[in-house]
């Protein structure tokens, strides 16, 4: 299948075939996840995500392919992963912080992570009210994603992971703007 057929098919709802020729790309995703020491799990859920957005995105009207659908595939994966290491990033930067004797330069940085928290919390007062109890499920309660979609009332998995998505491109555009003014 050429990338227009693959786009053609998503369109019409008719994934199967497409899904299958993406998947044909997994191995390449995978090790790249494992060099940067994610685990197969993680290679195996970030990029089922990617999907789920790639076909989001070709549902888009709007949506114009500039480049390989791999290569927008690939795209995905690295802001996917990006994400998961830097979440993975700060859970290990906290437990180590816990144990080291506070002294005045750790006291500066606490002033910065306090700034930092209240742009969080302005971010989380312009979402809905859907976003902000998703990600605080996923992120302060660690519920998993198919326990989030039952909680919430979507559809299926993929309808929270695609919300899920949308809430993070939304909080992450606000913070932009915030940075920026």
């Amino acid at each position: 299948m050429t990338d227009q057929e693959i786009i053609h098919s998503i369109r019409k709802g008719n994934n199967e075939k497409p899904i299958k020729k993406l998947y044909k790309e997994f191995p390449k995703v995978k090790a790249l996840i494992l060099k940067e020491g994610g685990s197969a799990e993680t290679a195996q859920e970030i990029f089922n995500d990617s999907l789920v957005i790639l076909i989001e995105k070709v549902r888009q009207p709007e949506f114009q392919l500039t480049s390989q659908l791999t290569t927008f595939l690939y795209g995905i994966n690295r802001f996917l992963l990006k994400n998961e290491l830097r979440k993975q990033n700060k859970h290990v930067e906290l437990e180590w912080r816990d144990t080291l004797i506070l002294t005045d330069q750790d006291l500066g940085y606490d002033e910065e992570k306090e700034a930092k928290l209240n742009t969080m919390e302005k971010i989380l007062n312009m979402i809905s009210e859907k976003c902000k109890e998703l990600l605080r499920l996923f992120y302060f309660q660690k519920m998993s994603m198919t326990e989030i979609a039952e909680k919430l009332n979507f559809s299926s998995l993929n309808s929270a992971k695609t919300q899920k998505y949308k809430c993070i491109e939304r909080a992450s555009q606000l913070a932009q703007e915030m940075q920026q003014s």
